[in-house]
């Protein structure tokens, strides 16, 4: 998906999937079947729309906790910490971050599963698919 009607993305990491985990050598790849907001402001705030689109998180120098090697699991909650920045329920896009880092996901069927690393980076994968706009 580019950026160029609607600049701001996040994925809610409820209504999403964790798909895979993957090494390339010492990245850590979490693909995420993503329910993405996109808006010109705060997406999942201000008005815009949703999309759903694969996204892969690369943690460098990743680690997997918990029930990390566990794979198409429904979402129900999770957080991103960014050098201690809390982002409950979502993953801020475009991310590009430097530092430490750990994405908390949560299953429907009590499965936690942890990915830390010393800096993430995130891209879309593929084309989107239009679900619905968004009206808070």
């Amino acid at each position: 998906m580019n950026n160029e009607f609607e600049p701001n993305a996040a994925v809610e990491i409820h209504d999403s999937m964790l798909e895979s985990i993957k090494y390339a050598g010492d990245v850590l790849v979490v693909v995420i079947d993503g329910y993405v907001h996109r808006s010109s402001g705060s997406p999942g705030v201000d008005p815009g729309s949703c999309w759903n689109q694969v996204v892969e998180l690369h943690f460098l120098k990743g680690k997997a906790s918990g029930a990390g090697k566990a794979t198409s699991i429904e979402l129900l909650d999770g957080r991103l910490v960014l050098s201690g920045e809390v982002f409950e329920n979502a993953i801020p896009l475009p991310l590009n971050h430097r530092g430490d880092c750990r994405l908390e996901l949560e299953s429907w069927n009590d499965i936690r599963s942890v990915f830390e690393g010393e800096g993430v980076s995130a891209s879309f994968v593929g084309p989107p698919s239009f679900i619905e706009n968004f009206t808070p």
